[in-house]
């Protein structure tokens, strides 16, 4: 949890598109360690498993994705 008035950052995974705080190293979600700082919007799943929009973008994993990454 975030200290009040605390700025998290985020990178996207440019495998998965999954987001993670910047100091990650390693995507959860994928494996990869390829990351950028640029991405567009943001899609926040909450239950994959009855989640009509993680089965179309084909996403197995709660949590939070980029939309768009560079």
């Amino acid at each position: 949890m975030s200290k009040k008035g605390q700025v998290i950052t985020f990178k996207a995974c440019r495998k998965c598109n999954y987001l993670v705080e910047s100091g990650v190293v390693k995507c959860p979600v994928c494996g990869s360690v390829n990351f950028s700082i640029e991405y567009e919007g943001l899609i926040i799943i909450l239950d994959k498993d009855n989640s009509e929009v993680a089965k179309k973008l084909k996403k197995n994993a709660n949590g939070k994705y980029a939309i768009k990454v560079y």
